[in-house]
């Protein structure tokens, strides 16, 4: 069977942080997003892994980003994506929450940018997995990124970005590069 996930197991901590632009109007209200993410997410996780795993969603939405979402915008192309705007929105958002969130408390942040996206519209890419993955690259030199909030917090686990409109399969795909870890410099899906 390969290499198998040992982090993979159990109750996942995850803080979810649906952002908005100050530009950027979201498409959907904040109650089907929460739906999607929190619920939606959690009974995927728990059948696809027959019941050992499941999500525990801290929700916190919506916060404002301190920018336009064209400082954040990324390349719908995974090889073309700019790293530091990836490192910003997750950086931007955690400093946006940090007064009242320890980011020790959680394996894995989602974060979502609440601006209708597809292909280099809206935000760029619909979906995708930052730590381990954008951030560090998905070929090569494969590791969790550090992420740091204006007050000094860092966060080492596994980040995943999707847009509001992104469906629950992209949600899951992502979150699972995520929740797998790496093994021998590979990203592992659990």
């Amino acid at each position: 069977m390969g290499p198998q996930s040992k982090q993979a197991i159990g109750e996942q901590h995850v803080l979810v942080l649906a952002v908005r632009f100050p530009d950027v109007e979201p498409s959907f209200p904040i109650k089907r997003i929460r739906k999607k993410v929190v619920r939606g997410l959690n009974k995927y996780v728990k059948e696809q892994s027959y019941g050992l795993t499941w999500v525990k969603a801290d929700f916190r939405g919506w916060i404002m980003l301190p920018d336009p979402i064209r400082k954040y915008k990324v390349s719908p192309y995974n090889f073309k994506v700019d790293r530091t705007r990836v490192k910003k929105l997750i950086e931007d958002s955690m400093t946006a929450v940090e007064k009242e969130v320890d980011f020790s408390r959680y394996q894995h942040i989602f974060v979502i940018p609440c601006a209708f996206t597809t292909p280099g519209k809206g935000y760029g890419m619909i979906c995708y997995c930052a730590n381990p993955g954008m951030l560090s690259g998905v070929r090569k030199n494969i590791r969790y990124v550090p992420m740091e909030s204006k007050g000094g917090q860092t966060f080492r686990g596994g980040v995943c970005v999707a847009t509001e409109n992104a469906h629950l399969g992209m949600f899951a795909h992502d979150f699972f590069h995520a929740l797998g870890g790496i093994y021998k410099n590979r990203r592992l899906i659990p």
